[in-house]
């Protein structure tokens, strides 16, 4: 049922008929309805910059949303049985800000080992003191998958008092948790369950085998709907529940967001609800069915496949030959792929019906490509996750540390006094706070040698690292 309208239009329909009246602009942006351009800029930027708009009133505030906007947010939380709030800042200013309305500076959140950079630097600048859960390893690849309850409740058990939980479902790799069971556990606690799901906009039908956290009792969940949806980059959204503080969370979204909201993001997200509201049936179940022929058929030419619960998600093992060799030779003949490892690739696949022809085509590629792939030289190549205690805290880095520079080998051992992260997928290597061991040394020298992409200091590519210097 659609909800009730004060205007009769969509929001893109608004921006359409905005675009349509040919209006003058006497206001920002500074292109003035893309009038302000010469014959340099491609046509294509010309066509979209008279839809970049800004908060005139027939097209509202994304802050102080009373029209258009909120008529499109409450459209979307009808979809996913919740309220929900448009993002234009990526998951990144959701996860913050569910962090904000549900723990205070000082208070203790329980937070999955394997969570988005974003979730750390929210817990570093927002003083909160994170009890750390480590995820399972998955037998066999090696991946980090999902904490479990038993976990959860360990830590409860040792760490008591936290005011909310912190969870990644859908993994990077498609995994999803038992969020049922954890929140069913922790309702009666009266602790929030915050899932960032930025991976997870898509896993609405009430078919699929797990869907999405704000179906299965989770309080607040974050999606980037620009990662599996139709929607432009940066676009996102957060839904909650009755057990969120409102008021905190929209004071926290006003805080984090930019106060210049993009109209393209924007329409690309209502476009992103609409796509997924005219999905039927018979379009889930050819979607899914054509995913999985596409897995089939990769299984046939001899390669070892992971799909985990999101069926998007598609992982080739590529062991014994390196993974990032083959990620090299698919992206010069056409195929970029969302992360390579030593031993593995993943894909993120489109939530459309693949074509038979568009499979034979992509299997002929990928077999190509993987004719030229070397053989891996040595084991200690692959790069496991780093191992660590089921349920651990990190060392506090207060700003009057004592901080020094030193080389790897003499790190080992210490308490890092920065955050090293492989990007993508953006999951930190090494938490400041945290001890420094030898595999982590390890791994990160044989990175820097392979040329691995690392978000870090300059000095780190050089081998040395910042350590906190403890005081006796």
């Amino acid at each position: 049922m659609a909800p009730s309208r004060e205007n009769p239009f969509t929001f893109l329909e608004m921006l359409e008929q905005h675009v349509r009246e040919h209006r003058v602009s006497f206001h920002v942006p500074g292109h003035h309805n893309g009038t302000v351009i010469d014959d340099t800029l491609p046509s294509a930027f010309a066509k979209v910059m008279p839809y970049d708009l800004t908060e005139l009133a027939h097209l509202d505030d994304l802050h102080d949303a009373s029209g258009i906007i909120k008529q499109a947010e409450t459209a979307l939380g009808m979809l996913y049985e919740s309220k929900s709030k448009w993002l234009v800042n990526g998951s990144t200013v959701g996860n913050w800000s569910m962090l904000a309305a549900t723990v205070q500076r000082g208070e203790r959140v329980y937070v999955q080992r394997n969570s988005h950079k974003s979730v750390w630097n929210a817990i570093e600048w927002l003083g909160l003191e994170p009890i750390l859960l480590m995820p399972t390893i998955e037998r066999g690849t090696g991946i980090p998958t999902t904490v479990t309850l038993d976990t959860i409740k360990q830590a409860i058990l040792e760490f008591p008092g936290g005011r909310a939980v912190m969870l990644t479902s859908p993994t990077y790799y498609g995994d999803m948790a038992d969020i049922r069971a954890i929140s069913d556990y922790l309702s009666p606690k009266d602790i929030p369950l915050l899932v960032d799901e930025a991976h997870g906009a898509h896993l609405i039908h009430p078919k699929l085998p797990r869907r999405s956290a704000i179906f299965e009792g989770a309080s607040a969940v974050v999606q980037s709907a620009h990662k599996t949806l139709p929607a432009f980059t940066m676009g996102a959204w957060v839904h909650y529940k009755e057990d969120i503080d409102e008021n905190r969370l929209k004071h926290a979204l006003s805080s984090f967001q930019t106060s210049s909201p993009s109209y393209l993001i924007m329409a690309s997200l209502d476009y992103a609800r609409s796509y997924l509201e005219t999905l039927t049936d018979e379009a889930w179940s050819s979607i899914q069915k054509s995913h999985a022929q596409f897995v089939l058929e990769l299984k046939r030419s001899g390669f070892v496949v992971k799909v985990g619960d999101d069926f998007t998600k598609v992982t080739i093992m590529t062991y014994p030959k390196n993974g990032l060799i083959f990620s090299q030779h698919l992206a010069s003949i056409g195929i970029d792929i969302e992360l390579a490892a030593v031993d593995h690739v993943l894909f993120c696949l489109p939530l459309r019906e693949i074509k038979k022809q568009e499979i034979e085509h992509w299997l002929k590629l990928i077999k190509k490509a993987a004719t030229h792939v070397p053989i891996i030289d040595d084991d200690e190549t692959i790069f496991p996750f780093p191992q660590s205690q089921c349920v651990s805290e990190l060392h506090p880095v207060k700003e009057y540390a004592r901080i020094q520079r030193v080389s790897f080998e003499q790190a080992i051992g210490l308490i890092a006094a920065e955050t090293v992260i492989p990007y993508p997928p953006g999951i930190p290597w090494i938490l400041k706070g945290e001890q420094i061991t030898e595999e982590k040394v390890r791994v990160l020298s044989d990175w820097i040698s392979l040329g691995r992409k690392l978000q870090a200091s300059k000095h780190v590519m050089i081998e040395q690292i910042d350590v906190i210097v403890e005081e006796f």
